[in-house]
């Protein structure tokens, strides 16, 4: 509709600064929503809402004119009534151009009422309806602008990865104890399919310009799904015999001496873990990370850790964990990203399975031309387990050698509220002087990754 709108002198010369008059003037809608809009822009909110309130009485479909009353709201202070209006934009909303242009003035309307999490969703609608790339950049930029502000922070995790051996079984089953040939049955690689979930959820307080306190809560759960064709299942074994769960509370502060310095962090985390649905053990880890950027545009971050883990199914199994480590990633020409990464720990108990030395090295290689559609990552990584002690019936201790090998592709272009599928590709060998000890995965894993 664009019939002529009928207003008031009144509100016509708040803008024009003509003086107050009883009398009436005649603008079509076009005119007037560009009269309201100037009132917004000169700090007259107030004589806008007169003109938006006519044009919504005249049509309320009019997602235009409900838009541009959600900015006069948010511009009088009156956000919950601007998140409402915005809203009704929305509704109402036939173009790709005015969806975008509800969605940013409803995220504008709950990030100014303290509801960032809430305005972080919208600015991800924003970005998905967006009619063109500028748009679109705007709304990535204005995330990241409310991300930084709001103290609350939440990531979901979820993941499908089809395997042919979801149990890390051996790959030889047999074990030769004083010259005899043991074989467990049960000790065989088991194909089927992983299902990972998971949440973090973190709260910042007393954020001041180079620090913040933080508490965070991560749960993370894996469950499988044997094949039902798999004729090497053995008799009794159900899908919840593999099932992994980690519950971890934590309370740390990040923190830096300028603007520039190195960025530091330590956290101190009690967790709780849970396999084949019995109480695993119980975890307690002190963490130390520091990010510094070096010249050239590449960054390092080390770290260190000391934890003490209290086994439920053996109470020889308990003892410390200590750990130092380093990545360094390297933005190179064309969009391309290398990192290298290292780490060493030791962990001590009163156990032959348990005290080792443990070295694992890494690199990754990020291509910054899509291959088919997909930003890819290659990465290699080794581990070396040197283990203190002789476990019973055996000449020497235990020494493993592994390495993987994986390769993921991320569609950006099929993203959906800034979320892209990524599929990985992942292969796994592990050389041991004990058979036992041997295991290879090949395996599949789809999931998706935030881009912004």
């Amino acid at each position: 509709m664009n019939r002529a709108l009928v207003l008031s002198v009144a509100v016509v010369g708040a803008f024009y600064a003509q003086a107050p008059s009883t009398a009436q003037t005649v603008v079509k809608p076009d005119e007037a929503r560009v009269l309201a809009s100037r009132l917004i822009n000169s700090g007259q909110p107030g004589a806008a809402l007169s003109v938006l309130d006519a044009l919504i009485e005249r049509d309320g479909a009019d997602a235009q004119s409900h838009i541009l009353k959600a900015h006069a709201l948010r511009a009088a202070g009156d956000y919950k009534e601007a998140h409402a209006s915005a809203r009704e934009g929305w509704k109402h909303a036939d173009t790709p151009e005015f969806k975008y242009h509800a969605a940013i003035a409803t995220a504008q309307a709950l990030s100014k009422d303290n509801k960032k999490s809430r305005a972080q969703l919208w600015l991800r609608r924003a970005a998905h309806v967006a009619p063109n790339d500028h748009a679109r950049a705007r709304a990535i930029r204005d995330h990241s602008f409310v991300r930084k502000t709001n103290p609350w922070s939440v990531r979901f995790k979820f993941g499908i990865s089809p395997s042919d051996n979801v149990n890390n079984a051996p790959r030889d089953n047999s074990v030769i104890l004083g010259g005899l040939v043991f074989v467990d049955e049960a000790a065989v690689p088991l194909s089927g399919i992983e299902i990972t979930s998971g949440v973090d959820l973190r709260y910042n307080f007393s954020i001041k310009a180079q620090s913040q306190n933080f508490a965070s809560f991560e749960f993370d759960q894996k469950n499988v799904v044997l094949t039902e064709e798999d004729a090497n299942i053995p008799a009794g074994v159900e899908d919840s015999d593999f099932a992994f769960t980690r519950a971890q509370a934590s309370i740390g502060r990040d923190f830096q001496s300028g603007p520039n310095a190195p960025k530091h962090t330590v956290k101190l985390s009690f967790g709780r873990v849970w396999y084949g649905r019995d109480h695993l053990s119980d975890e307690t880890t002190l963490r130390y990370r520091q990010s510094r950027v070096l010249q050239g545009k590449s960054r390092l971050i080390w770290h260190g850790s000391v934890g003490y883990a209290d086994r439920q199914d053996s109470e020889t199994r308990s003892g410390f964990t200590t750990g130092v480590g380093a990545t360094w990633i390297k933005p190179l020409a064309r969009g391309d990203y290398l990192s290298l990464n290292a780490s060493l720990s030791r962990s001590e108990a009163d156990s032959a399975f348990v005290t080792h030395t443990g070295l694992r090295v890494g690199a990754s290689y990020t291509l910054g031309k899509p291959i088919m559609g997909a930003t890819a990552t290659f990465s290699a990584s080794g581990v070396i387990r040197r283990y203190d002690d002789t476990l019973f019936g055996f000449d020497e201790a235990r020494d493993d050698e592994g390495v993987t090998l994986s390769t993921s592709l991320l569609f950006k272009d099929f993203d959906t509220h800034g979320f892209a599928p990524k599929v990985s590709f992942t292969a796994e060998r592990t050389n041991s002087n004990i058979s036992r000890y041997e295991t290879q995965n090949f395996g599949v894993s789809i999931g998706f990754q935030s881009l912004f």
